[in-house]
């Protein structure tokens, strides 16, 4: 398995991707696939394009040698100006390999090379397992936010 950035012409890997994650995990998100389902093909299109910029975020995926996606994680600038993970998901036929870890490293990376001191996530409280996955690659509880807890991984 190979972390890697998702590419401007990637829009609709991204939403296959997105959309089956919605599906097999709903409780790890705070949207729906309804909601994502009835996005534009625009909208994943300047997703992508946006993670190849890489300058205001940037998405990476987990491939394996078949060219599968099986995992993403977003790294973003927030509205406080703040680095942030999100969209983390890993597919379950490739959990437990380190691919959730490789990418928390690729977002933290990312952030650290745009001037970040931390990189901050949230979880839901009851999300025991992404919880460990996060405190296992350096995350620290900060926080809460109503259900969710923040966590931030120093950079």
């Amino acid at each position: 398995m190979t972390i890697r950035h998702v590419l401007a012409h990637e829009g609709d890997r991204l939403r296959a991707i997105r959309l089956h994650a919605l599906q097999v995990d709903p409780a790890g998100f705070s949207s729906t696939y309804e909601r994502e389902a009835a996005l534009p093909e625009e909208w994943w299109t300047s997703r992508a394009a946006l993670s190849e910029a890489g300058e205001e975020q940037r998405m990476f995926v987990v491939v394996d040698d078949a060219d599968r996606w099986l995992g993403t994680a977003l790294a973003r600038r927030d509205d406080r100006g703040e680095a942030v993970l999100n969209a983390m998901w890993v597919a379950p036929e490739a959990r437990g390999q380190g691919a959730a870890r490789a990418l928390c490293d690729a977002c933290a990376t990312w952030a650290a090379e745009r001037g970040f001191a931390t990189l901050e996530v949230e979880v839901f409280e009851d999300n025991a397992a992404g919880r460990r996955v996060y405190e296992s690659a350096g995350f620290l509880a900060h926080g809460a936010n109503g259900r969710l807890l923040i966590l931030r991984r120093p950079l």
